[in-house]
């Protein structure tokens, strides 16, 4: 079925309003949760650029996977936010 253009307009309307409050509001109070500022000043203290390189080419990469596999030995649930 065909829809109106009014009625496409308003779906694409409300799409984008979706995305902007989740972009320009959830992501923001997220961002400011401690343990998100603390993976964030932890990224700038090893000078890790997220968007500019495969994680897999990080020299800290080794001591991340080994303490995902400890805790995976332990039968904990790691989280690189940790």
């Amino acid at each position: 079925m065909i829809r109106q253009p009014a009625a496409r307009m308003a779906a694409f309307g409300l799409v984008v309003g979706l995305l902007a409050i989740v972009w320009l509001i959830l992501l923001p109070a997220y961002a400011r949760q401690p343990k998100m500022q603390a993976h964030l000043h932890w990224l700038d203290e090893e000078g890790i650029d997220p968007s500019a390189m495969y994680y897999t080419e990080l020299e800290v990469m080794e001591d991340i996977l080994a303490k995902q596999r400890r805790a995976e030995l332990r039968g904990d649930n790691p989280s690189p936010l940790d």
